[in-house]
């Protein structure tokens, strides 16, 4: 008995070490994305999304990831895109108007709202990528 109970406290003080590393690593990381948007200058692309989705809003959370993974800069016009996990800024959610994840504003160089899409597609999206790629050159082409 004594020995399961050494196991036990052993595994217990390991797992709240392990915890708490990577609490100090993954705080530096999260607040990336904050540093990126408050230094960012516009334009840009801001996509806000889930970190920690419900079950039924799972599947196009990791859609809306894996579709801005694999958006080429080039195709952005050289934009940059900050990802922002929903309530992390609150203060960019507001002053976009952002009340739902995923989310994908444009920001032009007077920091005014270009182009927006915050209802996700079912089928071939959740973003319609060729929209925004029509407004960023209809932006670029009036700077």
């Amino acid at each position: 008995m004594d020995e399961h109970r050494r196991k036990a406290v052993f595994l217990a003080v390991l797992g709240l070490i392990l915890i708490v590393v990577s609490l100090k690593i993954m705080l530096p990381v999260l607040s990336l994305a904050s540093k990126a948007a408050r230094d960012a200058d516009p334009p840009f692309i801001l996509f806000f999304n889930e970190d920690e989705p419900c079950e039924c809003m799972a599947e196009i959370t990791e859609r809306a990831e894996r579709q801005m993974a694999g958006w080429p800069l080039e195709q952005r016009g050289g934009i940059p895109l900050v990802r922002i996990g929903m309530r992390q800024r609150p203060d960019l959610e507001a002053k976009y108007k952002v009340f739902r994840a995923p989310c994908l504003v444009l920001v032009d160089a007077q920091d005014q709202v270009a182009w927006r899409q915050d209802y996700p597609l079912i089928e071939g999206g959740p973003f319609e990528l060729e929209e925004l790629e029509a407004a960023i050159a209809e932006m670029v082409s009036k700077e």
